[in-house]
């Protein structure tokens, strides 16, 4: 079994192409190994490495969770601040750093649907907006159902009994588009945007026109996702699972 340092070792840092060790001014070059060749002291990953880097990872839509597990927690261990208790202040602040990034990335990767609008904002811009917006096909039965709750709502409790079986089919209806709109993404559009990389030289249209399906389909499930919470906690506050 490897111990804690050979097994983080395993697992490489984002390379960079020249910094210079904030400990000892050595250039250091682009190894990917996180330390310096020099004085052996840990480096910043930087704030300004993406998610996908920072995990030695390829922007990708889909990612192998195990990997990603694997290579979080090696990475974890190389820069936990335990183990750096008694460095110089300035290691200490570097370990705390790369692990609160680290944190930070494992959390919007592991997510599929976190990690695609991750990934469309590093595309486009952190300040791109996703707007939740219902699907076109449903927007007169989603006007319809925010109308029965009202209705609902303010209706009686004799009255809601009578109504809470429409409400109950409303709710399987829309948890069904939901969980369709998330196929939709995750088995269609994720496995039509990997193969998109630099290197197969894809025009700037076809990366646009695909980017704004994944949005809208983002869009989409999360007001989807809203919907379906308002009925379920309308049916939950009735006593119905």
């Amino acid at each position: 079994m490897m111990d804690v340092v050979t097994e983080a070792k395993a697992v490489r840092v984002p390379s960079r192409r020249m910094w210079r060790c904030w400990a000892c001014a050595e250039e250091v070059a682009a190894t990917g190994e996180g330390t310096c060749p020099r004085c052996g002291k840990i480096q910043p990953l930087g704030a300004e490495t993406d998610y996908f880097t920072a995990l030695g990872l390829p922007r990708r839509m889909a990612i192998d969770r195990a990997d990603l597990e694997r290579r979080w927690h090696a990475l974890s261990r190389r820069f936990h601040p335990d183990f750096y208790r008694t460095g110089e202040p300035r290691e200490r602040i570097v370990a705390l750093e790369n692990t609160a990034l680290l944190n930070r990335a494992y959390r919007a990767l592991r997510d599929p649907i976190a990690r695609a609008e991750y990934l469309v904002r590093l595309e486009e811009g952190a300040g791109t907006e996703i707007p939740s917006q219902p699907p076109q096909e449903l927007f007169e039965e989603i006007l319809e159902i925010q109308e029965l709750l009202m209705d609902y709502r303010a209706a009686a409790p004799d009255e809601r009994d009578a109504r809470r079986p429409q409400l109950e089919a409303r709710r399987q209806e829309i948890r069904r588009e939901y969980e369709r709109v998330e196929r939709y993404l995750t088995q269609d559009l994720f496995p039509r945007w990997d193969p998109l990389s630099p290197e197969a030289a894809p025009s700037p249209t076809e990366k646009a026109v695909l980017l704004a399906e994944i949005k809208e389909a983002i869009g989409n499930r999360a007001y989807l996702r809203r919907v379906l919470n308002g009925l379920e906690e309308a049916l939950s506050a009735s006593g119905v699972d």
